[in-house]
């Protein structure tokens, strides 16, 4: 009987064969079911999230407006840079790069780290408005994830001369001090922004849509850019020979008020990294920094004594003995018998100018200061800018009422004390200080053309042989001024010795003035720290340098120039002449 051999296929039950197809059918829906969700249900969130990958918004920087002198000069102005960063997602993936990277953009590669570690995910600055060159530097290296913007920055010609006057520009171009900042939104302009198409290492494939950045507006000054050189080197000379912690000055014209010049010290070089680190190096001393100013105030409690009649222009008074006032007894530092009102000015005496205003009612005083500027904020578009102080009269006692005509217990600025002698320059005409070209400037009579006319007169004397301004005085001009000096208050109702406010304010040519210039250093310890030896020689040198430059010749009385001074004036002479220093 045979065998059937053994078969080498055995057949798999029905029920197998239906489940595999049930089971490919199903996987067939659940991938078509996918695939539906993802072209239908999710498609707008989907190409949402490969527009974030691919699709990107960079901003398009706008110019910052520039800033003018009054001859067309450029002050401010924008030069080429570009902002360095990087996708730290990208560029994780070439550290190999890193130290190229590093040496590119002169900084040590530990740095590089720290500064993609502060930035985010995605984004991260490296360098911002830095030297084109850098850029193109590292352009030549190609690594991914590393990017150069192209943007501007902030240039100042004329660098530390016109700093504390300008300000500085913060790097997201916003104005962080001066100009720049109290006339930010006038300057900025308004960015741009595009929208770009990148591959996958971040280069621009495509701009997709680009909306044009508005670039800022230019501003122009009145400044008269030599003027301010002058101003600024004279100042800082006398800084640095007296010691003084800071200083200031300005120089006006008398007529229009517009202001040519206004420098301060310390000062910094905006144009170099880190060169302005600390606030000192570019307040504007002459609108934010108030002082007792000294005798320098003598001049406007005269024109209030004569505007009520509580003296007569020709009247002499008795300084021989020291005047009691509040405990104290007030004395001269040069003796002397009697003084007539114009030597009360030429010799600063100051129980002469202290019987005046004991004469005078504190209300007639208190309003001519108000008047002159005196208390009054400035309106230049400085933000922060000081009024100073000055106390209602129906608090001055009697040493309040006699120590104010000294310049003790009221504090002023430099600009003030510009625009207050450009009254009594101007013919008693008080007019508005403008730094804005074309900016109108409000003017209104402060005193009679008489009483200008007198102190006039009388601060010519000042800055003549004898008077303690002499070193104001300028060979061929006719020069009027008042110097004042104040101690510096300690704190504990008293003053330091060592430590002054020198001060000197005065126009040139004397009986027919156009410039009016002021001058402040501030806590001079060396020397004759003494407004008429410290600050004089700053208005001399620069007054005489501003008349040659807008072509002012000299006045001429007769056939010889109407000159307030001998030719050469020895140190000597100056220490004898100054009699007492220049309070």
């Amino acid at each position: 009987m045979s065998r059937e051999p053994n078969s080498r296929f055995r057949s798999l039950p029905g029920w197998r064969a239906g489940l595999l197809i049930l089971l490919i059918l199903g996987g067939l829906a659940l991938v078509l079911g996918r695939d539906t969700e993802l072209q239908f249900l999710q498609r707008h969130l989907l190409r949402g999230q490969g527009e974030m990958r691919y699709v990107q918004e960079r901003p398009l920087p706008a110019q910052r407006g520039i800033i003018y002198a009054a001859n067309g000069q450029a002050l401010a102005v924008n030069v080429p840079a570009v902002t360095i960063w990087a996708d730290p997602r990208i560029f994780q993936q070439h550290r190999k790069d890193w130290s190229a990277v590093a040496q590119a953009l002169q900084i040590p590669e530990t740095e590089l780290e720290a500064r993609l570690q502060r930035g985010s995910a995605q984004f991260a600055y490296l360098l911002r408005q830095v030297h084109p060159q850098l850029g193109q530097e590292l352009e030549k290296l190609h690594v991914p994830g590393i990017y150069v913007e192209k943007t501007s920055r902030s240039y100042y010609p004329l660098g530390p001369v016109t700093t504390p006057l300008l300000g500085l520009v913060h790097l997201d171009h916003h104005g962080a001090a001066g100009l720049e900042r109290g006339f930010d939104s006038w300057l900025q302009g308004k960015p741009g922004l595009e929208k770009v198409l990148v591959d996958g290492k971040g280069d621009i494939l495509r701009v997709l849509q680009a909306q044009p950045a508005q670039n800022g507006n230019d501003l122009h000054l009145t400044i008269q850019p030599q003027i301010q050189y002058w101003a600024y080197m004279t100042l800082r000379a006398a800084q640095k020979h007296f010691g003084a912690e800071n200083g200031s000055a300005v120089v006006m014209n008398v007529h229009t008020g517009q202001i040519l010049a206004m420098v301060s010290v310390p000062s910094c070089n905006p144009n170099t990294q880190d060169g302005c680190a600390s606030p000192e190096d570019y307040v504007n001393d002459a609108v934010h920094q108030a002082f007792e100013p000294g005798s320098v105030m003598k001049p406007f409690v005269v024109a209030a004594a004569l505007a009520t009649g509580s003296i007569r222009p020709d009247q002499s008074f008795n300084v021989s003995h020291c005047l009691p006032i509040g405990g104290f007894c007030l004395r001269d530092d040069v003796v002397h018998h009697e003084l007539d009102v114009a030597h009360i000015l030429k010799y600063s005496s100051d129980i002469g100018a202290a019987k005046i205003a004991l004469r005078t009612a504190p209300d007639a005083i208190y309003d001519m200061y108000r008047k002159a500027g005196f208390g009054q904020d400035p309106d230049l578009g400085f933000d922060g800018g000081t009024s100073g102080v000055l106390p209602p009269p129906n608090t001055w006692d009697e040493a309040r009422h006699a120590t104010i005509a000294l310049g003790y217990g009221v504090s002023v600025t430099t600009l003030q004390l510009a625009e207050g002698y450009a009254a009594i320059a101007n013919g008693g005409v008080h007019v508005q200080p403008v730094l804005i070209a074309g900016q109108p400037a409000r003017r209104d009579r402060i005193m009679s053309p008489e009483i200008a006319q007198h102190l006039r007169q009388w601060l010519e004397g000042v800055c003549s042989a004898n008077g303690t301004g002499i070193l104001a005085a300028i060979p061929g001009y006719a020069v009027g001024g008042k110097t004042g000096t104040a101690n510096l208050a300690n704190g504990k109702d008293g003053f330091q010795k060592n430590k002054t406010n020198a001060t000197f304010v005065g126009f040139a040519p004397g009986f027919a003035p156009d410039l009016v210039m002021a001058v402040s250093l501030r806590g001079s310890t060396r020397y004759w720290n003494f407004g008429g030896v410290e600050s004089a020689p700053v208005f001399r040198v620069t007054m005489h340098h501003a008349l040659q430059q807008l072509g002012i010749a000299p006045r001429w009385c007769g056939t010889h120039p109407c000159a307030s001074a001998t030719g050469q004036i020895t140190q000597a002479q100056a220490e004898i002449w100054a009699e007492g220093g220049g309070n």
